[in-house]
């Protein structure tokens, strides 16, 4: 017994090993995959709460419209059935945009392959070092500059690829873009402060895409919330 647990231990070791070997030797193709990996999979995870979203609202707004129809007339059982029949209690089907899926997809893979290693490797070689205030001062540079070009790029791309008008998708980022930004301070800045410190710049790119996973389902929610605008295209 011993031997199959110690057996089973030293392949699962040596796994790692060849998967870090693979991560040191091809990091661009390690961190582009992780980045699309990830950033897909939180694309999928905010239109299914953007679609549950849009189901509740569905059968708020229908019982309310039935409700104001109840009080204003009397309607005969028949005429209550036909209503019901419209009813919300078969919402429609938003359906899964593989398209916008896959677009969430390609920002993971640039910006995970190719703007986080050099952003962060650039500002590794303005400020060396682990103190404080050198920290401090890449994490803020880090939100003031990557931090909104690649929110900006993420929330420009998705609502132009799921057919909204470009001038429509502009307006829409300049007036998100104040709260997105104060919130990615509120989450960027304390985790660039441990990993400018404390995380090795090798894996850096990955625990950055982990988060950015995250932030991106955020920023997936916020790109597609065009309900209180008046600038949507016709056809969506």
């Amino acid at each position: 017994m011993s031997h199959f647990f110690f057996g089973n231990a030293s392949r699962l070791g040596g796994l790692f090993t060849n998967a870090a070997s693979a991560v040191k030797s091809r990091p661009v193709v390690f961190n582009s995959a992780t980045g699309f990996s990830l950033c897909g999979a939180s694309d999928a995870v905010a239109q299914h709460v953007e679609g549950q979203l849009d189901i509740a609202d569905s059968v708020s707004g229908s019982s309310s419209s039935e409700n104001c129809a109840s009080c204003a007339t009397s309607t005969s059982s028949q005429s209550n059935n036909s209503v019901s029949a419209t009813s919300p209690s078969e919402p429609k089907d938003v359906g899964f945009d593989y398209r916008r899926l896959l677009a969430a997809g390609a920002v993971g893979f640039f910006v995970g392959g190719f703007v986080y290693p050099r952003a962060y490797a650039k500002l590794d070689a303005i400020w060396h070092g682990s103190l404080f205030t050198t920290v401090l001062k890449k994490s803020i540079v880090e939100i003031a500059t990557v931090g909104i070009f690649v929110n900006s790029l993420s929330m420009t791309s998705r609502g132009l690829l799921v057919g909204r008008d470009a001038d429509g998708v502009a307006e829409h980022v300049v007036r998100e873009m104040p709260e997105v930004t104060l919130n990615d301070a509120r989450v960027w800045l304390p985790y660039n402060m441990v990993a400018f410190s404390v995380i090795p710049i090798a894996l850096r790119p990955a625990t950055t895409a982990m988060m950015e996973s995250c932030w991106q389902a955020y920023i997936s929610l916020r790109s597609n919330d065009y309900k209180d605008e008046a600038k949507v295209t016709a056809g969506l």
